[in-house]
C-alpha cells in the first residue's frame, strides 16, 4: 500500500512539474491561460487570478494547461498560442519535457549542498552522554565539543571513531570544549 502511494505521489509531483514548465513559459510568453489544473476529475478546491482559473482536482495522477488558441478550431486571437511566432509556440510544448529534464538536476544538486553541510551535523558534539557508561564517567557532559583524542585534532564524528577504534581499550586523553573552557579528560574506552 505505502508503495503504490509512493508512486501515485511521485508521478503527482512529475506530472505538476511538467505541466508548470508549459504554464509558466506560456505566460512569459504573453499566451493566456485560462486553466492551470492539479489532477484530474471534480474538482475540489479552485481560484481565479487574472484570467486564469488554477484548480486542484480529486484524482492526482494527472493535470493539465488550457493555454487560449491550443485548439485547432480556436481562431487566432490576440494573446493566444496561434497568434504567437513559432519559436514562442515551441518553447511551450517543450517546457513541460525540459521541466521534467531539469527536476533531477535540482532534485540532485540540492542535496549535494545539504551534503556540504552534512559536515555541521558531523561535528564531534556529544548528545546524550549516557550514564555510567565511559565517556560519564570520565566527566564528559551533553554538548562538550571533542578537540583532540591524544592530541590528535578531530573535526569530525568519524574522526572521533576511528581514533577511538585505534586506541582499542587502552586509555585515551580527550579535549573538550565544555560551555566555553577547554579541559582534559581521560577515558577508557570500552568495547561494545
Amino acid at each position: 500500500m505505502l508503495t503504490i502511494l509512493a508512486a501515485v505521489f511521485v508521478f503527482g509531483v512529475l506530472v505538476t512539474v511538467h505541466e508548470f514548465g508549459h504554464f509558466i513559459t506560456a505566460k512569459l510568453t504573453g499566451m493566456r491561460v485560462d486553466e492551470f489544473a492539479i489532477g484530474f476529475g471534480p474538482k475540489l478546491y479552485q481560484q481565479k487570478d487574472g484570467d486564469t482559473l488554477y484548480s486542484l482536482r480529486a484524482i492526482p495522477l494527472g493535470g493539465y494547461n488550457k493555454i487560449a488558441g491550443m485548439d485547432p478550431d480556436d481562431p487566432p486571437e490576440p494573446g493566444t498560442f496561434k497568434s504567437k511566432p513559432i519559436p514562442s509556440r515551441m518553447l511551450v510544448i517543450l517546457a513541460g519535457a525540459l521541466m521534467n529534464f531539469l527536476l533531477p538536476i535540482i532534485l540532485f544538486s540540492g542535496i549535494f549542498m545539504l551534503e556540504g553541510r552534512q559536515e555541521l551535523v558531523n561535528e564531534p558534539i556529544l548528545g546524550t552522554v549516557v550514564d555510567g557508561m565511559a565517556a560519564e564517567r570520565a566527566g564528559l557532559r551533553n554538548g562538550d565539543r571533542i578537540l583532540t583524542i591524544n592530541n590528535k585534532p578531530v573535526a569530525t564524528w568519524t574522526e572521533v571513531v576511528t581514533n577511538l577504534r585505534a586506541s582499542g581499550t587502552n586509555p585515551v586523553t580527550l579535549t573538550a570544549d565544555s560551555q566555553g573552557a577547554v579541559k582534559s579528560y581521560t577515558m577508557t574506552p570500552v568495547y561494545d
